[in-house]
């Protein structure tokens, strides 16, 4: 019988008393390198030592034999013979490949650029560079030897790092998702007033939750710098530090490099990762908050005395720190500490940490409650009235399923369906990550390796949470848009858990389909499945996330088409609304002209006013409904009477939304000249603003 023991370094001593288990067939793998035998073993923790960080052993277990990624430092302080972590190749296979990814970005940069010009290769050579940047980390992790820490810590950079870089490419310092410029008109009022939690007309939830836009200030005063550069800079160091701390918190439950930086790669896979969750928007500074929250509490968890209290207090501080910052990234916060303590109480560590360990994380998910409880009811009053509209249409679809109720028409934010192909590759990522967080939670569960992990637990049961995905696809409205941003937050455990499952992957034996003597194919090792598997959930990521399949490569501009409505003429009208118009002037036009003038302009966007487009004529019914609505300037995009919407519509609550066979009459390009009391205040040749307010008077 074999004899196991935990050595300081939390491996299993293989020496004296603890014999090794053959290999038999089947079972070898290029991972299983020789370890120097441990020349002594400790049952117990060491003083100031987690018992979590003992009891979690490092990468090498999950495959066979408790190897490690890494050699151990000789009793005299050395470095051992062979040992990757210092010397000449200190960084492993890091510089490599480096260059390797930075290929892929370039190729996507070039498409980017070819799209612009509207070159026919453009796609294709962007789904190459897609492959490149996923591919190449994923097979360095999954066939190399040896992970070392340092190799795994600069795979977890360059993963966001490179990724921002291809949302920066796509528009070089410039925003383009209009979210993004609800977020700078906070950032502009709070630079004017000096003030938090004015008004925002466009976007109430952006003034009530000012975490971005705080740190966004703060770095034009300081700097002297634009709120589109400060804004550029501040979600790109919160998009490495999200990758930084899922790596530390993957590392910290693990101990394995070579999981922990899959971890981040498999998050990236995520369908809002490479653009939406890069934005400036409130959510790209609230997820590396919510990770350093959890990640706080894990350190608690399995701690005593003050050391258990300070890391709750961390994890209290950066929990409140997510609460002011955005509302959906609080909740996920709190579900996931809510699961760290189930885990704790079904699995305890072992002696001394025992069920008494999950008291602090209880405190501070208690203590997080509260505080987004209060922010959400007491600062962000809004914030129930915004989702009460989600809350309703979950309520309808599931009336719609049992048969209650009938579907109600509605258009997706996203707009029509895609090509068929990439349909089928989103719903086939779909079924094979339900399929991984199902082995991966199975493994966590049964595996001695795992055993006595209580954080590992809860972020597999938090994982299991990505069975509602697909029911929020079929049940919502707009499913599909919930879908992508629900994946943001399920895929922070449930990477984790993937990453264990591929990691685990074993050799597969191929059929002899084809032999040519003895170079018949036999084995592929699981190295290859698992890469691929990272690179088809990667693409069905992409093909369900976001920018939608239409304004996926930028170019001119394109009607309807979020990203791609968003050029210089729409950009220059709004500015100067904002210069020479009064604020909050009732702004009747297309949704994303609309959007612009509210956000940069200041002026109030002005919802159900589509037949001031749709009917040829200015009728008494619309003189009405200007009036009631309290319009007082129209304005056309000419181009929306040229092109037909991407999305499917013009307007908000567009009557004739999925239904357009045609795009917006011409005639409305001179009705207001022939109205009576009308005048052009703005023409630049492609966008025309007329000021109604003579037309009370007539």
């Amino acid at each position: 019988m074999q004899n196991r023991f935990l050595t300081a370094d939390g491996n299993r001593a293989s020496g004296v008393g603890a014999a090794r288990r053959p290999r038999g067939p089947g079972r070898s793998h290029p991972d299983h390198a020789d370890r120097t035998p441990a020349c002594s073993a400790r049952r117990a923790p060491l003083p100031g030592v987690s018992t979590v960080d003992l009891l979690t052993p490092v990468d090498g277990d999950s495959r066979q034999d408790s190897l490690k990624d890494s050699p151990q430092p000789s009793s005299d302080g050395g470095a051992r013979p062979g040992d990757t972590r210092s010397g000449g190749r200190g960084m492993g296979r890091l510089p490599e490949l480096s260059v390797v990814m930075a290929f892929g970005v370039l190729l996507v940069a070039l498409a980017f650029a070819g799209s612009r010009s509207q070159h026919p290769w453009a796609t294709p050579v962007y789904w190459a560079g897609i492959a490149v940047v996923f591919v190449a980390p994923t097979a360095l992790l999954l066939g190399r030897k040896t992970v070392t820490r340092v190799e795994g810590t600069g795979i977890a950079v360059l993963v966001p790092v490179l990724s921002f870089v291809i949302m920066q490419c796509y528009s070089p310092g410039q925003f383009r998702f209009l979210d993004e410029f609800d977020h700078v008109q906070t950032a502009q009022t709070i630079l004017a007033t000096g003030h938090l939690f004015h008004v925002n007309t466009i976007l109430p939830q952006s003034s009530q939750y000012p975490g971005l836009e705080i740190v966004t200030t703060a770095l034009v005063e300081l700097g002297h710098l634009s709120i589109t550069t400060a804004g550029i800079i501040a979600t790109g160091v919160a998009h490495v530090l999200e990758g930084v701390a899922l790596f530390i918190l993957a590392l910290t439950v693990t101990r394995s490099p070579r999981i922990s930086a899959l971890t981040v790669v498999v998050y990236a896979t995520a369908p809002h990762y490479l653009f939406f969750d890069s934005y400036f928007i409130y959510e790209t500074m609230a997820i590396p908050l919510l990770l350093l929250t959890v990640l706080a509490a894990v350190r608690a968890l399995g701690r005593t005395g003050w050391s258990a209290l300070e890391w709750g207090g961390v994890a209290v501080v950066f929990g409140a720190a997510t609460a002011v910052t955005h509302h959906v990234t609080s909740y996920a916060m709190a579900g996931l500490l809510l699961c760290l303590v189930v885990g704790t109480l079904i699995r305890p560590p072992a002696p001394p940490g025992s069920r008494r360990s999950a008291i602090v994380p209880a405190g501070v998910l208690v203590v997080a409650v509260a505080i987004v409880g209060w922010w959400d009811l007491g600062v962000a009053h809004t914030t129930v009235s915004y989702f009460t509209p989600v809350v309703d249409s979950f309520g309808h679809g599931i009336g719609v399923a049992l048969g209650l109720t009938t579907k109600a028409s509605t258009h997706s934010s996203a707009g029509p369906a895609g090509p068929v192909v990439e349909r089928m590759t989103e719903y086939l990522a779909l079924l094979l990550l339900l399929a991984l967080v199902a082995l991966g939670a199975w493994l966590v569960w049964r595996r001695p390796r795992w055993a006595r992990n209580p954080p590992l637990l809860g972020l597999a049961i938090a994982a299991l949470s990505i069975i509602a995905v697909p029911v929020t696809r079929l049940l919502i409205a707009n499913g599909s848009e919930f879908a992508g941003r629900a994946m943001t937050f399920v895929l922070i455990p449930a990477s984790v858990v993937i990453a264990i499952a591929l990691a685990d992957l074993p050799l597969i034996r191929l059929p002899h389909i084809v032999a040519f003597g003895r170079n018949s194919l036999g084995r592929a090792p699981a190295a290859w499945l698992g890469t691929g598997v990272v690179l088809l959930v990667a693409i069905g990521g992409i093909a369900a996330g976001w920018p939608p399949f239409y304004a996926r490569m930028p170019g001119s501009y394109k009607a309807a088409a979020w990203e791609r409505s968003v050029d210089q003429h729409n950009l220059a009208a709004s500015q100067w609304a904002n210069d020479v118009l009064p604020p909050d002037y009732g702004i009747a036009s297309d949704y994303f002209t609309a959007t612009l003038m509210a956000a940069i302009g200041h002026q109030a966007q002005v919802n159900g006013v589509s037949s001031l487009f749709l009917d040829p004529r200015y009728t008494t019914a619309q003189r009405a409904l200007v009036r009631s609505k309290e319009v007082t300037f129209v304005v056309i995009d000419k181009r929306i009477t040229e092109q037909l919407p991407a999305a499917g519509y013009y307007f908000t609550a567009d009557p004739k939304s999925g239904s357009y066979a045609s795009p917006v009459p011409r005639t409305v390009l001179t009705k207001f000249e022939e109205v009576a009391g009308a005048s052009r205040v703005f023409d630049d040749g492609t966008i025309f603003i007329y000021d109604l307010t003579g037309t009370a008077h007539h």
